[in-house]
């Protein structure tokens, strides 16, 4: 009886599961479809899923294609998604047995908006945990039109937390009130360097970063972690690409061109990218006041190697990367004329310069580092990177001058010829300076990760510094009283050789319920000429409340040392200081990181409000980039202020944003009876603007436009400590460019996308400083027959058109 029984529901048992199997394959339904960019080209590897079912997903093929098979009679959520495109979802209900085709099309993203989470969770909530920091890809800076490309304004148009750029030929920015000097710039964790000599944005050249070769940036402006190192204001950290497969880029423009190439060996363990640029500012220098024949030639090459020696069937335990570039840049002037009308309260003046002579500045720079990459275990990661910098700069002038003020007639607007000569004079410029500089470094960064929710970062590293400086130089001014005056001169040889050493230890921690991220760090230094030892203690910290609302709280503080390098130990007559103490910094970051919805499409508003004290302060003068530094700890500073962004798809399937800050900096220095003053960055108010959009259902026809305004910047007359940044008012940074593009899809009938040579082709038309503003970035300085001082504007580049073709292989 029992066996029958058994037997019985045994029977029953595979009668229910045949019939529930039947069931459920009768209850389902296919979706099948391409996915394209915006100009049509296939995404492949972009994953496809079914609602939250993360069982239930699909990556796109090499044609962009998928197939996905779905509950049938229920309406379903299908999300598109892949890491440089923004993320898109639909609602689809499917009868039982039906066959759809739905083909998507997906758009670039600026940042990370979390519209959804789906393969890369863990990723996107560390990088929005972490304080104060902005992620841009790097294929999305490219958008931005700077001219010829110029990394640096691409990055200040990004929106970026509190970064501010007054000069459009430099790659100078300031990051909430610092110089350019107090920036970390980092290439795949190595340590970048800049010029030294150059005294104008357009003698510098090339910047070291190439756009065509970054693959994201990861930027802090304040508050940033113990691994990165030793200065005040903001660290960078550019990631260069690791390709895959063959690609390039050819651009040609007014300015310049460049060429990139791209690859990866057959079994992807090995890869290179490779990029040569050159640039001639000639046609864009020819808009500046002083007339005369420019020769700018500016070049260099640069790559990135990466090789996988893990061993024979073995993927990603062991790496050698290695990056190398080269720059050679040239520059040379014979100004001939200038002639600038300026305003004061008497009424409108007139400057006119003839010149004769020529400035020369060339300089050879040797970049480059190779980084060994190592997977102990599933836990344990150790990099050991060494580098080297070795600069060659040169520069020479033999200029002499004389110059003509006089006052015009102003009739109704209608402004005539000279009135009234009011002063003469002349100037003799000599220069013979040179420098060279050794930089070498060796490091050691290691990553242990004690289990999901805990890791722990170590690092250590000796610097060893060679610099050799020339120096002669000196102006010799025939005034307005004929009297003979010999200013600026400077005469030394400076060799200083010195080791520094760092070392750093770090710990990340996320609580269980994913709702609080602590990371404490400590680092310390030493340097071997003034023999001083500082350690810096940081914290970051940021809270995910369980709202409905999709908000994270963030605080970050810390005490930052900079210890001086060659340019902060130089007085202002050549002499080094060589008991110059390094410069202090505590940084009080507060903020708030806001996702959320508005017309259907994703947006993203960050806010922070930061205090920064800093002592042991040397202060320093601007003109045009040049800094020069007191040579001496003799001031105490601050700087308070508020940084906003919003960012998203104003236009769909397009990002823009907006970006406004307020800020105060000053300074007291020793001895100043004026307490304090205003700093040579304090830039009250900054606001930019970056706007895309294209035609209805055509989006290869694009347009992008950038806005930048900046409130002026105090000055005073040269080599007189009482009015040093007394004066402000008339040079106020307002910029308007505005790109057009032509996208055109080559090979469409390409059997298999990954074989194309040619993809596609980009023409475009920029309008640059389209409001044709005259923006201030210095004063020259000349005095009238009676004593008067006069502070005459020199202006940046003017309204100018260029003409760019892009090629993507």
């Amino acid at each position: 009886m029992l066996k029958k029984l058994s037997l019985s529901f045994c029977v029953l048992l595979l009668v229910l599961f045949v019939g529930a199997t039947q069931d459920l394959t009768a209850q389902t339904a296919t979706l099948r479809g391409v996915l394209i960019d915006s100009v049509g080209m296939p995404i492949r590897s972009a994953i496809v899923q079914e609602g939250k079912n993360k069982q239930n997903f699909y990556l796109t093929n090499d044609k962009g294609g998928y197939i996905l098979t779905l509950p049938a009679d229920s309406t379903i959520t299908v999300f598109f998604s892949h890491p440089n495109f923004s993320p898109r979802a639909f609602e689809i209900k499917l009868s039982e047995n039906e066959i759809k085709t739905l083909d998507a099309r997906l758009f670039k993203q600026i940042y990370h908006l979390k519209e959804v989470e789906i393969s890369s969770d863990k990723t996107q909530k560390e990088l929005r945990d972490k304080a104060s920091t902005v992620f841009v890809k790097g294929e999305d800076l490219r958008e931005i039109p700077v001219g010829y490309g110029e990394f640096t304004q691409q990055l200040v148009a990004s929106g970026a937390l509190g970064i501010a750029s007054n000069n459009e030929l430099s790659s100078d920015y300031s990051v909430r009130g610092g110089s350019f000097d107090e920036n970390l710039v980092y290439v795949n964790n190595i340590e970048i360097y800049r010029p030294f000599i150059a005294r104008a944005g357009q003698q510098e050249g090339l910047s070291f970063v190439n756009t065509n070769m970054v693959e994201a940036i990861e930027f802090s402006s304040g508050g940033w972690e113990a691994k990165y190192g030793d200065k005040l204001s903001s660290s960078l950290n550019i990631k260069y690409k690791r390709p895959v497969d063959f690609g390039g880029t050819l651009e040609a423009s007014l300015l310049g061109g460049s060429l990139t190439l791209e690859g990866a060996s057959k079994n992807k363990k090995h890869s290179a990218i490779i990029g040569a640029r050159y640039k001639s500012t000639e046609y864009l220098l020819s808009t500046l006041q002083t007339q005369g024949e420019y020769k700018p030639r500016f070049g260099d090459v640069q790559s990135y190697l990466s090789f996988d020696i893990s061993g024979k069937e073995k993927y990603g335990r062991t790496f050698i990367d290695a990056i190398l570039s080269y720059g050679a840049n040239r520059y040379s002037v014979f100004p001939s004329t200038r002639s600038t009308n300026f305003q004061t309260g008497e009424g409108i003046n007139n400057l006119t310069i003839g010149f004769e002579g020529k400035e020369q500045l060339d300089y050879d720079t040797f970049q480059g580092g190779v980084k060994l990459i190592h997977t102990f275990n599933p836990s344990l990661t150790s990099n050991l990177i060494a580098s080297a910098m070795i600069t060659q700069e040169r520069e020479r002038s033999n200029l002499e001058s004389g110059y003509r003020i006089s006052d015009l007639q102003d009739l109704e607007n209608g402004i005539t010829g000279n009135v009234t000569e009011k002063g003469l004079g002349g100037e003799f410029q000599y220069s013979r300076n040179t420098l060279k500089g050794n930089v070498f470094i060796i490091e050691n960064r290691n990553v242990y990760e004690h289990n999901q929710n805990w890791k722990s970062e170590l690092g250590f590293q000796a610097k060893f510094e060679d610099i050799e400086d020339n120096l002669n130089e000196y102006k010799v001014k025939d005034s307005a009283d004929y009297v003979i005056s010999v200013e600026d001169q400077i005469q030394a040889v400076n060799h200083i050789t010195s080791q520094r050493y760092s070392a750093y230890l770090q710990s990340s921690y996320l609580s269980n319920n994913e709702l609080h991220r602590f990371t404490l760090g400590l680092r310390g230094t030493f340097w071997s000429i003034n023999e001083e030892l500082n350690v810096s203690p940081r914290l970051q910290y940021t809270f995910r409340p369980e709202w409905e609302k999709d908000i994270v709280f963030s605080f970050a503080s810390g005490i930052y040392y900079q210890p001086p390098f060659y340019r902060e130990m130089r007085r202002p007559d050549g002499t080094l200081n060589l008991d110059l103490k390094a410069q202090g910094s505590m940084h009080f970051i507060g903020g708030i990181d806001y996702n959320f919805e508005q017309w259907g499409r994703p947006f993203k508003l960050i806010s922070e409000i930061y205090y920064k004290q800093m002592w042991n302060v040397v202060p320093y003068d601007v003109d045009n980039i040049r800094i020069r530094y007191s040579g001496e700890n003799e001031a105490e500073a601050y700087a308070v202020g508020i940084d906003t962004r919003l960012s998203g798809e104003f236009i769909p399937g397009t990002q823009s944003w907006v970006g406004l800050s307020v800020m105060s900096t000053k300074e007291k220095v020793d001895g100043d009876p004026r307490g304090y003053i205003r700093r040579p960055t304090d830039q009250r108010v900054t606001f930019t603007m970056f706007f895309q959009d294209h035609l209805p259902n055509n989006p290869t026809m694009r347009m992008n436009l950038r806005f930048m305004y900046g409130s002026g910047l105090p000055f005073g007359p040269p080599n007189n400590p009482e009015l040093r940044n007394s004066f402000s008012g008339g040079n106020d940074y307002m910029r308007l460019d505005v790109g057009f593009q032509k996208i055109i899809a080559l090979n469409k009938q390409a059997e298999n996308p990954s074989e194309e040579f040619l993809k596609n082709l980009s023409i475009g038309v920029e309008i640059l400083n389209v409001l044709g503003n005259n923006n201030v970035i210095s004063h020259t300085w000349v005095s009238t027959y009676d004593g008067t001082q006069y502070a005459v504007p020199n202006t940046l580049s003017q309204r100018f058109f260029n003409v760019k073709m892009i090629l993507h292989l």
